[in-house]
C-alpha cells in the first residue's frame, strides 16, 4: 500500500492491513494472521506523522532442539515522515537524536507502507527464540532431543583429543 503524501490530511487517517500482503512471496511462512494498525496525519507542509502497531503469529524453529514453534509478535512503531532533505548525511560526526532515528526521508512524495511493515515484522524478531524458557536442547555428542530423551553417549570420552584435559593431577 502506497500513501501519497499530498493526499493526507490534517485529520487522521487509520487503515487496518490484515494477511501479511506486505511480505513478499518467498517469506510468506515468515509471518501469518497478521494485522497492522496505520494512523497517519499531517504535522506541517514537509511533515507527516505515521504510527502503528503489529501483530502477528511466526512459525520458527527453537534455537536450542529444533522443533518447531508458533509465537506472537507484537510492535509499536512512529514515524515522522518529511520530504524536506536529509542534513544529517552532511553532519557525519553528531550523535544521533531519537527524533532522527524516527525520521523517515522521501524521495518520492508517497509513502510505502508496505516497506515499513516489512521492515517492522522483521525487527519484531526476538534475538532468541525457544519452545519454552527450560528447553535442554540436543546433546552435541549423540543428538537426543533432551527434553524427551535420555543423553546415549558413553561416559568414556579417551578418544578425544580434548580427553587430556579432563584428567586430575593431585599434586
Amino acid at each position: 500500500m502506497k500513501l501519497l503524501f499530498e493526499d493526507i490530511t490534517g485529520k487522521t487517517q487509520k487503515y487496518r492491513l490484515t494477511g501479511g500482503s506486505w511480505l513478499t512471496q518467498a517469506n510468506e511462512d515468515f509471518l501469518y494472521d497478521a494485522t497492522a494498525n496505520i494512523s497517519v496525519s499531517r504535522r506541517n507542509a514537509k511533515t507527516v506523522l505515521l504510527e502503528g502497531d503489529l501483530t502477528g503469529t511466526r512459525q520458527a524453529l527453537c534455537d536450542r532442539c529444533g522443533e518447531p514453534v508458533k509465537k506472537q509478535l507484537h510492535c509499536q512503531f512512529v514515524y515522522l515522515v518529511t520530504t524536506g532533505k536529509d542534513h544529517a548525511l552532511e553532519q557525519r560526526d553528531l550523535e544521533c537524536s531519537d527524533d532522527a532515528a524516527t525520521m523517515l526521508y522521501l524521495e518520492e512524495p508517497e509513502i510505502d507502507v508496505d516497506e515499513i511493515l516489512r521492515e517492522q515484522s522483521y525487527l519484531a524478531v526476538p534475538f532468541r527464540i525457544l519452545c519454552r524458557e527450560d528447553c535442554k536442547g540436543i546433546c552435541a555428542g549423540c543428538g537426543v532431543d533432551l527434553n524427551s530423551g535420555t543423553c546415549q553417549c558413553s561416559a568414556d570420552q579417551s578418544r578425544s583429543p580434548f580427553a587430556v584435559l579432563g584428567k586430575r593431577t593431585d599434586n
